[in-house]
């Protein structure tokens, strides 16, 4: 791909095709160059989409320096470095929720070479600060607020979990999840599923995108959100029990349902799909730790 300079996508954005997957409101989609060139373009617009953006910029350029493949080809970036473009995963490139052994071991292997990186001491500031954490443990959230409950019994209920809204204790959800240590010890994407990962079925290789929540954290938490993300599309997970731990489980169904019981800052549909997507999530990870 010959150089090309945010001038020229500049020029390029008013043929953007938007793209509608993920929870982002940040603008994002297809350019398309003279001479029929194509590129992905991610456009920050508001003070907290462009502060993603510009740690995105941060995160792929370090990546490249490091030499990891599991990412697209990073492009340019504008001036403020508020918005950027990389090389589009088109065409043979599967976004969908379409599973399979070789396209989940590939995915975990990504996952696996990101933790096995050692971020030099310029660059771990990058990477201190923490997205997902023990300070971010739902059930003791939930256990101080009968109004929280209630929003998720509610919600629960609403989703024809009616046992599940019954049967809650969370005096002792909150006592148990306070017994998972929380490590930081592994860099981390925190936000792996299909959406943000492309599958090429042809080359048999991965590309993860979005690095917004990349940190310095717990491989527990991160490959137990994964695959609770892939068991909910209906593949069977019973192979890779081994990469579950159940007390990571039991705080991420916390994490996830005091989530989803949060207001909607915006109102946006995308915050509104976002808030399904946790309470699902949250469902799924906590009937996974009850069955181990």
């Amino acid at each position: 791909m010959n150089t090309i300079s945010w001038s020229d996508i500049k020029a390029a954005l008013p043929t953007l095709v938007e793209t509608s997957s993920g929870y982002t409101t940040a603008q994002r989609g297809i350019v398309t160059l003279p001479e029929s060139q194509k590129l992905f373009v991610k456009v920050g617009h508001d003070d907290l989409t462009k502060q993603w953006a510009h740690k995105e910029i941060l995160v792929y350029r370090f990546l490249h320096k490091v030499r990891y493949p599991f990412i697209p080809k990073f492009i340019a970036a504008n001036d403020d470095e508020t918005a950027f473009a990389l090389e589009p995963l088109e065409n043979d490139w599967d976004w969908s929720d379409n599973w399979t052994v070789e396209r989940l071991s590939k995915t975990l292997g990504a996952m696996d070479s990101l933790a096995e990186i050692s971020p030099h001491s310029e660059d771990t500031p990058l990477f201190e600060k923490s997205f997902i954490s023990e300070t971010a443990d739902g059930w003791h959230s939930l256990r101080e607020s009968q109004d929280l409950q209630q929003i998720l019994r509610d919600k629960l209920v609403a989703v024809n979990r009616n046992d599940l809204a019954g049967e809650l204790d969370f005096v002792a959800n909150a006592r148990l999840s306070s017994k998972f240590i929380f490590e930081r010890t592994a860099l981390v994407h925190n936000d792996v599923r299909a959406d943000n990962c492309a599958w090429n079925e042809s080359q048999q290789a991965v590309k993860l995108i979005d690095w917004n929540w990349v940190q310095l954290g717990d491989r527990r938490i991160d490959v137990g959100a994964f695959l609770v993300h892939v068991h909910k599309t209906g593949f069977d997970i019973k192979d890779y029990s081994d990469r579950l731990d159940k007390a990571a489980l039991h705080w991420l169904a916390g994490f996830w349902f005091k989530s989803a019981t949060q207001p909607l800052l915006d109102g946006s549909s995308e915050h509104a799909k976002l808030r399904d997507y946790q309470l699902a999530s949250g469902i799924v990870a906590f009937d996974l730790a009850q069955s181990l």
